[in-house]
């Protein structure tokens, strides 16, 4: 296996993960943002309730894209083994 290779292997897992796990993050950022907001404006800085819907919007958003994720993922993982007597 030639550098382009791993390098080229590493560059697509990189963006796999980015592609499963940028929903999941973008969420917590977003809903972080907004209970700092909100405790900002209300002066009730208490980190259990900058958690708590951090979570919960994180499973949720999570359970929604299962199906999608599992198939992204199988997908991938499907394409690299199928590639791997090329690369040998």
């Amino acid at each position: 296996m030639d550098m382009t290779g791993i390098v080229d292997g590493g560059r697509e897992a990189i963006r796999m993960s980015l592609v499963l796990g940028g929903p999941l993050l973008l969420t917590a950022i977003v809903v972080g943002l907004l209970v700092g907001v909100l405790q900002t404006l209300t002066q009730m800085h208490e980190p259990v309730v900058a958690q708590v819907p951090r979570l919960v919007a994180v499973a949720v958003v999570a359970m929604l894209l299962m199906p999608w994720m599992i198939g992204a993922w199988v997908a991938y993982a499907r394409d690299l083994i199928g590639s791997l007597p090329d690369r040998l």
